[in-house]
């Protein structure tokens, strides 16, 4: 019998370990950020500008970033989970 490993589902396996937890500590650019928010990117966006979201970092003149601390806060606050336990 040969063995059937693929290389591909090793890296997929990899890929969705790194954004399966977003760290505490350092920022992350909207692609990372966007598997952990219930909305899109044009929201993600708009909200950070109208105050809803945590306002994005300028990097450079074309990127942005946010705080991964105040994106963890924010779901946190948001997070219906924890909402209903509190109560």
């Amino acid at each position: 019998m040969t063995d059937q490993y693929n290389d591909n589902d090793c890296n997929a396996s990899l890929k969705n370990e790194s954004i399966s937890t977003l760290p505490i500590q350092g920022m992350s650019r909207a692609k990372t950020i966007l598997p952990f928010l219930p909305f899109s990117r044009t929201t993600l966006h708009q909200w950070s500008r109208d105050g809803r979201f945590p306002a994005s970092i300028r990097l450079s003149p074309t990127v942005v970033a946010w705080r991964n601390s105040e994106v963890l806060e924010w779901i946190e606050s948001h997070s219906t989970f924890s909402n209903d336990k509190e109560a």
